[in-house]
């Protein structure tokens, strides 16, 4: 028996000679087939999708606080995080002081950094951060998971479990309580993916200039978006009739122009005497190209096509899909692909919807495999996130029509949902601060330095936690400190320098040193401190020929 037509409402025919911007907006014979949005059928219809509607928001609103209080309550307990410790703090110090972070520069996020600290909220600025950074985008995007499968499954028990499989699934769990974009990029991305389901189902052009809306404002936080510009391209030139009109396409150009603005803020916060500096850019910026320079990232440039010269980001990827569920994850997606190909020959309203999503998911995969930064797994949610919600939403979509099927698949989902998110909050509420005890390790480093005004070399992570510090004048202000790459700028012209490495690498420092200046001579100590001190150092000194002394030192390594 064929499954039965998505069409919920009879069909009305109108004799009468429809304009053309009529028969843009809705297809030959072919009425809006959902109960939702707000229909144009009279009497008890009205009321039911009335009803329906107000029962769909409150259910979304009622998951938007849900997911907040299961972000909010896993917060990572500190400065940094699992996933990308040194990129975290350095967010959080977004909440007490202002900088510039690395390129893309996100001046969305800056934005943020300054709404959070004028509301100087009485909690630790670290939290204040993650939590409007990462907790509250994090639940939006699971808001718009819910809308997403709902929408396309006509079940609001289904989106439910559509939203808890997003949220207990591990790279999500972990991206929502951390410091980081990508919580805040996945609900630019699913916020944006739901406006143009919406509109490939109703052809209502409002919806697709929300959705340009969206997209524009996420060009704020991460310059990857660009990514969906295909998809964007293919709606339009389906519905072209529709789109490529004079006033839609002059409404889009300002949202294009609202968007690219944000690098306005960008720019004004690079220029202010208040912004402090933060290892990225010397303040303020010597020349425009300097700034346009630091937008686009080119110091990564080195990462830009290299993922391509091996398989690791697909491996990588791929561990990614396996994770978020272990043993489920990845044959659901495998599954939920294989079920929307088969679904070619019922290719309904909600199949359309379905092919928007997966557009958006896959829109990011050349990126994940094309940037070489195979090891940072954050890079992979966008692709994650979109692959998942469609799988689930497939599944449900396939089996719709066949009640008893549904149901049992619909509490099992939310059974294996709930009990993942169980054990994904025990595996949270276990992370330990990965800089708890930096600021007092770095008042006994200095005690021991060897010279007045030290040079103070440090890993990135270690360094991102101290200038949370440092801005707050928590650690001490003589010496001076900087990543080891910045660091070695410090030696080029002085006749004899000083300070401390931390964590100790091999003495890598001091041989750079020696690479960079070989009429200088290095001697190098080890630091006392405690057994279980996280971070091991030595200090050192290093004189040119003519200032050395005659005493010789310790060898580095």
């Amino acid at each position: 028996m064929p499954p039965r037509s998505n069409d919920m409402r009879p069909r009305r025919e109108n004799r009468t000679r429809r304009s053309g911007k009529e028969k843009d907006m809705t297809t030959k014979g072919e009425n809006p087939p959902f109960r939702h949005p707000l229909p144009d059928a009279p009497g008890r219809d009205v009321i039911a999708d009335w009803f329906c509607l107000h029962r769909v928001a409150i259910t979304a609103l009622c998951v938007f606080a849900a997911a907040l209080t299961f972000f909010g309550s896993l917060l990572y307990p500190g400065l940094g995080g699992v996933l990308n410790s040194g990129d975290s703090a350095k967010f959080q110090v977004l909440g007490h002081t202002s900088i510039l972070v690395h390129g893309p520069g996100y001046p969305l996020v800056l934005m943020l950094g300054t709404v959070v600290r004028f509301l100087s909220l009485p909690v630790p600025d670290w939290w204040a951060m993650t939590f409007a950074l990462s907790a509250i985008p994090g639940s939006i995007a699971i808001t718009f998971a819910f809308l997403i499968v709902e929408r396309l499954t006509q079940s609001i028990a289904f989106g439910l479990a559509g939203a808890i499989w997003l949220a207990s699934a591990s790279l999500m769990a972990v991206q929502a309580t951390e410091a980081e974009v990508y919580a805040l990029t996945l609900a630019f991305i699913l916020g944006t993916s739901f406006l143009l389901i919406l509109f490939v189902q109703t052809r209502r052009l409002n919806f697709f200039l929300a959705a340009c809306a969206v997209y524009s404002l996420s060009f704020g936080n991460h310059l990857m978006m660009i990514m969906l510009v295909p998809m964007f391209l293919i709606v339009t030139l389906i519905h072209y009739r529709i789109v490529l009109r004079w006033r839609p396409v002059a409404i889009v150009l300002g949202f294009i122009l609202l968007g690219a603005s944000q690098y306005l803020y960008l720019a004004y916060i690079a220029y202010s005497p208040d912004t402090a500096y933060s290892e990225y850019m010397p303040l303020p910026p010597a020349t425009v190209m300097e700034l346009i320079h630091y937008i686009l990232g080119t110091y990564f440039s080195d990462l830009y096509g290299s993922g391509m010269q091996s398989t690791l980001t697909l491996e990588a990827l791929l561990t990614t899909f396996r994770s978020a569920y272990p043993g489920l994850s990845l044959p659901l997606v495998i599954v939920g692909v294989l079920l929307f190909f088969a679904g070619w020959t019922r290719r309904d309203i909600a199949w359309r919807g379905l092919a928007v999503i997966y557009g958006t998911g896959l829109s990011f995969v050349p990126f994940a495999l094309w940037y070489g930064a195979y090891d940072i797994q954050a890079f992979h949610l966008p692709v994650l996130g979109p692959f998942l919600v469609a799988s689930v939403a497939t599944i449900g979509w396939w089996l719709r029509d066949r009640k008893l099927a549904f149901t049992v698949l619909t509490a099992a989902a939310l059974v294996a949902g709930l009990v993942r998110a169980g054990q994904t909050a025990m595996i949270l509420s276990e992370r330990e601060p990965a800089f708890a005890g930096v600021r007092s390790a770095v008042e006994e480093l200095v005690r021991q330095s060897p010279v007045e005004n030290p040079i103070i070399a440090m890993s990135y992570g270690v360094r991102m936690a101290t200038l949370y510090y440092e801005l707050r004048g928590e650690v001490p202000t003589t010496p001076t400190y900087r990543v080891h790459w910045r660091a070695i700028a410090l030696v080029e012209d002085q006749p004899s320098v000083g300070g401390i490495v931390v964590p100790a690498e091999g003495y890598q420092f001091v041989r750079w040193i020696e690479e960079k200046r070989p009429d200088m001579t290095c001697r190098t100590q080890e630091l006392r401190q405690s057994e279980d001190a996280a971070w091991p150092a030595y200090s050192f000194e290093c004189h040119s020929q003519a200032t050395s002394p005659s005493a010789p030192g310790n060898s580095p390594g």
